[in-house]
């Protein structure tokens, strides 16, 4: 296992903890404090105020059901981005989502500085 693909194992598995916890400040640990941030609606956030606003806006009954292993391109050096599929139900309504993230070391804290999820049939 490459170098990136266990520090987005990590990142994916802090990711999916703090969500199913709704820790707020756990999930915008994660992500820079410059993140460009796209979730399931239309509007971009920005940085940790805006990841917050998003995660606290989604309904409670938003569950994380699965995620796959992502396919990983080297950027430049401290530089990575991921692209995969996560399945989440909203209530009783299965939805699939393809997922982005591009991730950069920053102060030797590998954070996620772009995030984009778009809804797809798969």
């Amino acid at each position: 296992m490459s170098e990136e693909a266990r520090i987005a194992g990590d990142l994916r598995t802090r990711w999916a903890k703090a969500f199913a916890a709704r820790d707020l400040d756990a999930l915008a640990a994660l992500y820079s404090p410059d993140v460009l941030f796209f979730g399931s609606t239309p509007q971009l956030y920005r940085g940790h105020e805006g990841v917050r606003a998003y995660f606290a806006g989604l309904s409670p009954d938003v569950a994380l059901e699965a995620f796959e292993e992502p396919e990983l391109v080297s950027v430049a050096p401290g530089v990575f981005a991921t692209a995969g599929f996560w399945r989440f139900r909203f209530g009783a309504e299965p939805r699939s989502y393809r997922l982005t993230w591009v991730v950069a070391e920053r102060g030797g804290v590998w954070r996620i500085v772009q995030h984009h999820a778009a809804r797809c049939d798969v």
